[in-house]
């Protein structure tokens, strides 16, 4: 398990952390870095569906987060959480393929995101394999 523990560490102090950075107050910032160029709204209800969809986003990933963090105490009762999060990353990856050909995301920051994704599923295939070999 020496593979998977770390893996699910990393993991849910990355996806904690994005829950922090997809929260209302904290994410103006982002919105601007990401989509340079676009007119936000800020202020307008159109933004504020933009927030909560962001921060809804993030509380998902922080609940894989704690759950990857609890799941580091015990990785093999918890290795399901692997293919989750690999799942997640395919899913997210997809998200930001869409978004920077579709919805003006900005191209170094899609492609940066696209390698941290590429990142997290090859170490979760690692993890997932660890585990299946010690059955």
């Amino acid at each position: 398990m020496t593979k998977v523990r770390p893996f699910l560490i990393g993991i849910g102090l990355f996806y904690i952390i994005n829950l922090i950075g997809t929260l209302p107050f904290s994410t103006l910032g982002l919105f601007g870095t990401m989509y340079p160029g676009v007119e936000l709204r800020v202020g307008e209800p159109i933004f504020t569906v933009l927030q909560d969809a962001w921060a809804v986003v993030g509380l998902q990933l922080g609940a894989i987060g704690v759950v990857a963090l609890w799941g580091a105490l015990d990785p093999v009762r918890y290795e399901a959480v692997i293919p989750v999060v690999i799942a997640t990353e395919v899913v997210d990856s997809l998200w930001d393929f869409y978004s920077i050909v579709w919805s003006h995301e900005a191209l170094w920051f899609g492609l940066v995101t696209l390698a941290i994704h590429v990142m997290w599923i090859g170490w979760g295939l690692l993890a997932w394999s660890a585990v299946a070999s010690n059955r």
